[in-house]
């Protein structure tokens, strides 16, 4: 027996273990329970639970037991408290308010434990420890990305919970406009709570940060393999608005040898901005161009929105009023509102069948050959016929280059006033067989909605190749079906210096392919600037430059040859480690852990990291300490304990304490852990251009272990088991340094033949074949 349904104060409370580390507590509202669904969590893993749970109960508490979990419950207050088989109190509730209602109103209240730091909650800015902090979840088109600004596009009601004895985690599964209050209020608890809804939550036990990620993503769903071109340096303008200005980026990349594998065409390539149509006076030879850049070695990829323009001559429009597609008013009729078409009708992404009308309009350009779909404006964002006009009027008559910015508010209230201004109104129906559900509901999710929509549709199309799909809107689970780039960032340090921390707290909540537009996109960027965020974008797993309408060009030539030069060595880098990246998003399919992680997911016993949030690790092995202050040639990095290797030097450091280093423009500062296996390829124009049969091992002293993956890179025959796992290790044996290889599973006849092995300034090169090899 797994679940139980307990009588605690007023209410009825189920208690259902997941796995014998997971637990979810669903609380009735008024004695019933409504909730019999998530649209996040897998419900069949839940139904498919088999756990063995001890349940006893005396006068005042009931007991719940696991292999990894002790629960009390007190029937009188209903105060859950969790403890480790040690008998160490993991978390409790505060008081007696584990569970308050206000109306339709729902709370719940922890105990804050000394010592106790928080991080996730999806895409946000700020500081990377939560605590103290309010956030909102409500997924916004909010262009002002100054430090403290709360909330943007993606809202994850999920957060880790570290301490030195163990960590957590919870999950919210409520989709209706929430907030979690992590000790603003008082110091001795946090509390999170949802306007309407129930309180359902799941606690998830590590001990360790990794531990927790990896039994959220069991419960939300994990990444799959990208194709492998999505890892290279993508490209982006809103707009390259014509045939002629996408031959001419594209000849360039070429012609100048810096490596590139996408271009992107916002919505300027579209007719009257009508999704799923082309501007044949700025596109003539659409179909032509999309070969010609095939040949090149480009991917394209295209914006696409969800605000479908009113026009009855239109055939997308035609066809879902008569099918019924569109969302409407709770009196019948469709519900409008102004985005770049003009006034426009919205998806209902809700039903299957308004998602299958949506994924089938992709055929046409999947056919002929785009590779990509860029989902934006999916909040979905939404403005008023005079904010509409007064855009057009912005950008398109005033040539300004970004919005204005407008005064803060006031006061908690007036900012949940404004944000839900911005989309569709809460009574707006929504319709999943049969049963209605309002906007006040589905609003947080209706951006992942749109990506199922994409990511199915694409499948249906092209069965067996792996689509690549962008979102700015997302919420828990996003991940299964599309990267993540973080909006509307500006082209300023602070930008800058704030995609270090929300690129870790989104990283944090499950998602492993995030990025921000390297260079900013509103506002001019400058020769500075661009080369510290092309060294950091490197690092980033979605990498890609994007700006804004009226902005100065982007591209890496538009600053110079000094930049250029810069520029060209670091996208050659990102291309040397694409088998390092490709691996790790191995890792990140198999247990959800991301690739650009937290000091804390690598070093989780060590307290000092958490004042270290302008660092991370790039996968296990290499250490990332950008430079994000204007004219700074050097910098303090912190080196956890161990000893660590400088990348451009090999210099030796003992770690435990920060140094400084030199940080000439040229150079990012990067530290590799002792024990580092890194695979590279040699520098390629595009991924797939050459046949990269020579593995090149990048091995540091000390002993260490490297899961490898390869497969073909496009097709979905890696869940045939079409695929290679290597687990390379490295160790002393007398004066030797070893180093072994042994195959977990080869099912793939493609890939590397031979390994370049690279120690200590010494080179040997060996077959690819199983075996133990001395390389010193």
């Amino acid at each position: 027996m797994n679940e139980m349904t307990l009588k605690v104060k007023d209410e009825l409370l189920k208690v259902s273990f997941i796995t014998p580390k997971i637990v979810n507590f669903h609380y009735s509202k008024n004695g019933v329970f409504n909730k019999d669904y998530s649209f996040c969590v897998e419900y069949q893993k839940l139904k498919n639970s088999n756990v063995e749970v001890n349940f006893k109960e005396d006068e005042k508490y009931y007991y719940l037991s696991s292999e990894y979990l002790n629960i009390a419950i007190s029937k009188e207050l209903g105060k859950v408290s969790i403890y480790d088989k040690d008998g160490n109190l993991i978390l409790s509730d505060y008081e007696d308010k584990g569970y308050v209602k206000e109306g339709s109103k729902i709370f719940t209240y922890k105990e804050i434990k000394y010592g106790e730091a928080f991080f996730g909650f999806g895409e946000r800015l700020g500081s990377l420890n939560k605590k103290g902090q309010v956030l909102i979840n409500w997924n916004t088109d909010e262009s002002n990305h100054s430090m403290n600004n709360d909330p943007l596009y993606q809202c994850h009601p999920f957060f880790i919970s570290w301490h030195p004895k163990a960590s957590y985690g919870l999950f919210f599964d409520n989709t209706f406009f929430s907030y979690f209050d992590m000790g603003r209020e008082n110091q001795s608890y946090y509390y999170f709570c949802a306007q309407d809804g129930e309180l359902d939550y799941y606690f998830i036990y590590g001990p360790s940060p990794k531990e927790v990620i990896e039994g959220y993503t069991f419960l939300v769903g994990r990444c799959h393999m990208p194709p492998l071109w999505s890892l290279g340096f993508h490209q982006s303008r809103w707009s390259y608005d014509s045939e002629k200005k996408v031959y001419e980026v594209a000849e360039k990349f070429r012609k100048r040898k810096i490596p590139c594998d996408a271009i992107y065409l916002d919505i300027d390539y579209m007719k009257g901005y009508r999704v799923f149509t082309v501007n044949r006076k700025r596109f003539p030879n659409f179909d032509k161009m999309a070969e010609d850049l095939k040949r090149l070695g480009f991917k394209i990829v295209l914006i696409i929105d969800p605000g479908v323009k009113w026009d009855k001559r239109y055939e997308v429009f035609k066809e879902g009023i008569e099918k019924d597609f569109f969302c409407k008013r709770e009196n019948g009729k469709i519900f409008t509102g102004y985005v770049w078409p003009g006034k426009s009708v919205f998806p209902d992404f809700l039903r299957e069948e308004a998602r299958d009308f949506w994924g089938e309009n992709h055929r046409k350009f999947i056919n002929l050959g785009i590779s990509g779909f860029w989902n934006d404006m999916n909040e979905p964002s939404i403005f008023s016929k005079i904010e509409y006009l007064a855009m057009k009027i912005l950008f398109h008559i005033l040539k300004l280059k970004e919005p204005p910015k407008l005064k803060s508010p006031k006061s908690f209230e007036e900012k949940i006033k404004r944000i839900k201004k911005k989309t569709m109104d809460e009574g707006v129906i929504h319709k999943l067989n049969g049963k209605i559900f309002y906007h006040s509901e589905i609003h947080n999710i209706y951006g992942l909605l749109m990506n199922k929509a994409t990511f199915e549709g694409f499948l249906k199309i092209k069965p067996n190749e792996r689509p690549f799909i962008l979102t700015r809107s997302g919420f828990s689970g996003i991940q299964k079906y599309s990267a993540v780039w973080c909006g509307d960032n500006k082209s300023s340090w602070e930008n800058l210096f704030s995609s270090i921390i929300t690129l870790q707290n989104l990283s944090m909540s499950g998602v492993p392919f995030v990025g921000e537009d390297v260079g900013g996109f509103w506002g001019d960027c400058d020769k500075e600037l661009f080369a510290r965020w092309i060294e950091l974008g490197v690092f980033y797993p979605f990498f890609r430059v994007h700006t804004a309408k009226n902005t100065k060009e982007q591209e890496p030539w538009s600053f110079g040859e000094e930049v250029e030069r810069i520029a060209k060595e670091l996208i050659s880098l990102r291309y040397r480690l694409i088998p390092y990246i490709y691996s790790l998003f191995y890792e990140a399919k198999e247990k959800g852990i991301p690739i650009l992680r937290s000091l804390i997911l690598e070093f989780p016993n060590i307290r000092e990291v958490l004042n270290h949030e302008d660092e991370f690790m790039f996968g296990p092995f290499i250490l990332v300490a950008p430079v994000y202050e204007k004219n700074h040639r050097e910098r303090n990095v912190y080196l956890p304990d161990g000893f660590w290797y400088d990348f451009y030097t090999g210099k030796r450091y003992r770690g435990g304490s920060s140094i400084k280093v030199n940080a000439p423009l040229n150079k990012i500062p990067l530290f590799i852990r002792e024990g580092a296996i890194i695979p590279m390829w040699d520098v390629q124009s595009y991924v797939g251009e050459k046949n990269q049969e020579i593995l090149t091992l990048e091995i540091y002293p000390g002993e260490g272990k490297f899961l490898y993956y390869e497969d073909d890179g496009t097709t979905w025959d890696y869940e045939k088991g079409i695929y290679n796992l290597v687990e390379f290790s490295t160790f002393k044996r007398g004066e030797q340094q070893v180093l072994s290889v042994r195959f977990v599973h080869r099912g793939y006849e493609g890939g590397a033949k031979f390994l370049n092995v690279h120690y200590c300034k010494k080179e040997k090169k060996i077959d690819f074949t199983e075996g133990e090899f001395e390389i010193n």
